[in-house]
């Protein structure tokens, strides 16, 4: 007996030790594994963070020549993308212009590729603070306005990357988290937010969209990010404003023993990943449909994390997001 406890102490020891370091100005990759958070995912949903390398082997390079896109790398691969240019990235054979955004399509994609699930880390230390960034990446976006997914009214697109945000001050503590949400984000204080093993902050995702939210259930979207287009729609349909769906009791993923599975944190420096420093689009064209209405063109798939506002100004985007 005298033995386990021992062994456990030793233990408790380690962890802490570790945590401590962790503040006091570790290495990078250990203050990435030391708030790694964990990631809850709704009974529905259809994709789970992947690395980048099969959603770009599965893709056709194109350029924009002429008003028109063209092939011009039938094969790419992540080290070999253009670094300037109007280029996208074309998920072939799907499209998110099919019924329910191609949401059966892109998921047998992703199945044929069984890279595990993947976050890709970043530091990005600052005067005033250190932000920590937890960039995921999935196969396709569709926000379904009913649940579960149907074909009534959605917005799909292919390529979607979302952010989680653990700031850091400059005296080695924890301060805040931030969470991407469609065009925006949510920001609460560290002592708010909800939490694994008090350093992992846990993160509710939404269903289809992956947004990120601090709580489980529906939640409003903010209207700021509704195109004005879907909302004259709903509004002519007398609908209610669409909401997030991010029900408890599905798949959930982050470091180990935290979730069902294992989530690895692969590198996102610009200086040794050249995918990174790729400036265009992660899929074609983003499209809405709404069943009495039609399906129309409406914008474009993300671009990489390096051309997102929080990458390259980390607290000022943070600032701006609403608390929550």
């Amino acid at each position: 007996m005298r033995k386990v406890i021992a062994l456990a102490a030793a233990a408790l020891l380690m962890t802490l030790g570790t945590a401590s370091v962790a503040r006091a100005g570790a290495p990078d990759p250990q203050l990435l594994r030391t708030y790694q958070p964990v990631t809850h995912f709704d009974p529905q949903e259809a994709f789970g963070p992947t690395a980048v390398q099969s959603f770009i082997g599965d893709s056709a390079l194109e350029q924009l020549i002429g008003g028109h896109w063209v092939v011009v790398d039938s094969d790419p691969g992540p080290g070999g993308l253009p670094e300037n240019g109007t280029f996208r990235l074309n998920q072939t054979p799907c499209s998110p212009s099919a019924s329910i955004g191609g949401l059966g399509c892109y998921r047998t994609s992703w199945d044929a590729w069984d890279g595990g699930s993947v976050v890709y880390g970043r530091v990005a230390h600052l005067p005033d603070a250190t932000v920590l960034q937890y960039w995921y990446f999935y196969y396709d976006d569709v926000y379904s306005y009913q649940y579960p997914p149907s074909d009534f009214i959605w917005q799909a697109h292919e390529g979607d990357w979302e952010v989680v945000n653990v700031v850091i001050s400059t005296d080695g503590d924890p301060v805040e988290t931030a969470y991407s949400q469609h065009c925006l984000g949510q920001q609460r204080a560290w002592a708010e937010t909800p939490r694994w093993r008090e350093t992992h902050p846990i993160v509710y995702v939404a269903l289809g969209s992956h947004a990120n939210y601090f709580a489980p259930g529906p939640h409003q979207l903010n209207t700021r990010c509704i195109p004005p287009q879907a909302l004259f729609l709903l509004g002519q349909a007398g609908l209610p404003l669409p909401v997030d769906y991010a029900f408890p009791g599905g798949v959930t993923a982050g470091p180990p023993q935290s979730a069902n599975d294992v989530t690895t944190i692969h590198d996102a420096d610009p200086h040794s990943q050249a995918w990174v420093r790729f400036p265009g689009l992660w899929g074609e064209q983003q499209w809405f449909h709404a069943s009495f209405f039609g399906t129309v063109p409406l914008g474009d798939s993300p671009v990489g994390p390096a051309y997102h506002d929080v990458w390259q100004a980390p607290l000022a985007t943070i600032a701006s997001w609403p608390l929550g």
